[in-house]
């Protein structure tokens, strides 16, 4: 009589959840280096934008499937999350992502192109996107392999490399991590009304009476600015003898105000004449870690009241003050600094190409500011503008442009 042996059945794809409804997925791929699209939510619905974005090699992406996808000409784009929550839609294929059969432990993905020298002398010349199976590692330097499996010119026989562990061109993939069932939830845009609701949610368990839970609640309502025409001007003050029980100086105040609800807020915040601006608000619903919130100003500087016509352009991100509370900006000045495009009507930072993103986000989380590498992400992908015109490689290397 034969054994019949049963197959372990296969372990489900981990869901995308939007709202109250659960996406089903492809799984997790590695992202290459690409041209993406991004993403509008809106409750429970991803929709794709036509605004594109660059998105660099070395990311996990959890893909979605299904309704979370569309076809737009020859091409399948579907709606994807990275593991710092940034979510995109991006192509179906192998333009977009690898799977990672074949490797275990780490992958090494390179970012930017470059070259190192092989243990065995020769040069090893690399562009973005290629992988390479690291064999081992040190405190201060990590070991790949280099073979017939990488189809590089001159590399038939097997060696390796050693590159360091920091400040290198490559980032490092765990591909358990790939085959792990955990969701990873998208970063998604907080509404006034959601952000008072949740502020509601928050503080409605305290002791409170009722006058002074409508008194905090009206002052953060106002507080809670979401855009501003040049020609307006708006100043914020607490009411003498109200003690609001918060400090309002760090990112949305308003969700954190029960973590210091002894405080007593004494300050005026204006907004003159001749700035317009808008606050692009987003958070992210983590389980078992509650909400992170990301904030992003747009502000347009104008030559006077007369808002005759923009000056300078700043981008401020910030994230929540439970994971730093820390901040960076990209002016308009600091772009043409570093390279940078700018356009001529509004003044916005721009890039166009995979090294200007790269020197956008190395600024604010390093020589402008301290953003976690999440919140530096968002603000690049979704409030600067990709302005590429020769493909993700060729940089337009100028200064103003229209």
């Amino acid at each position: 009589m034969t054994a019949l042996t049963l197959a372990a059945p296969a372990l489900a794809e981990p869901a995308i959840v939007l709202g109250d409804t659960a996406y089903d997925t492809y799984g997790k791929r590695v992202s290459v280096s690409s041209v993406v699209r991004l993403a509008t939510i809106t409750g429970d619905r991803a929709s794709m934008s036509a605004t594109r974005a660059y998105l660099p090699a070395g990311k996990i992406l959890l893909v979605g499937r299904g309704p979370l996808c569309r076809k737009q000409s020859l091409d399948l784009w579907c709606f994807a999350v990275t593991q710092d929550g940034l979510p995109v839609y991006v192509r179906a294929d192998s333009k977009g992502y690898f799977k990672a059969d074949g490797y275990d432990g780490f992958i090494a993905v390179a970012q930017r192109p470059g070259a190192v020298q092989t243990t065995d002398g020769r040069v090893l010349e690399y562009s973005s996107s290629e992988r390479y199976q690291l064999v081992d590692h040190s405190e201060d330097t990590v070991t790949l392999a280099v073979g017939p499996e990488n189809r590089k010119p001159g590399f038939d026989a097997a060696t390796t490399v050693e590159i360091p562990r920091e400040d290198s061109d490559f980032v490092f993939v765990d591909t358990d991590e790939l085959r792990s069932d955990t969701s990873y939830a998208p970063i998604r845009p907080l509404t006034r009304g959601d952000a008072l609701a949740r502020l509601g949610a928050d503080i409605i368990g305290l002791d409170l009476d009722a006058q002074s839970f409508r008194e905090a609640r009206d002052f953060f309502e106002r507080l809670l600015v979401e855009e501003k025409n040049c020609s307006d001007e708006i100043t914020l003050e607490q009411s003498a003898g109200i003690e609001l029980a918060a400090g309002v100086g760090g990112l949305l105040s308003a969700i954190d105000a029960k973590l210091q609800i002894t405080a007593t807020y004494a300050k005026s915040t204006s907004y003159p004449k001749g700035m317009q601006m808008r606050a692009l608000r987003y958070v992210q619903d983590l389980p078992g870690e509650g909400a992170r919130f990301f904030e992003i100003w747009e502000r347009l500087s104008h030559e006077d009241d007369s808002c005759k016509g923009v000056v300078s352009a700043r981008l401020t991100g910030a994230d929540d003050a439970e994971r730093g509370g820390e901040s960076g900006e990209i002016t308009t000045q600091s772009a043409r600094d570093m390279g940078l495009g700018v356009s001529e009507s509004r003044k916005f930072p721009s890039y166009s190409c995979d090294r200007e993103y790269f020197t956008a986000l190395d600024h604010l989380t390093s020589a402008d500011g301290r953003l976690s590498q999440a919140a530096a992400e968002l603000l690049v992908t979704y409030a600067m503008r990709y302005q590429g015109d020769g493909g993700i490689k060729s940089c337009r290397n100028r200064g103003a442009t229209g």
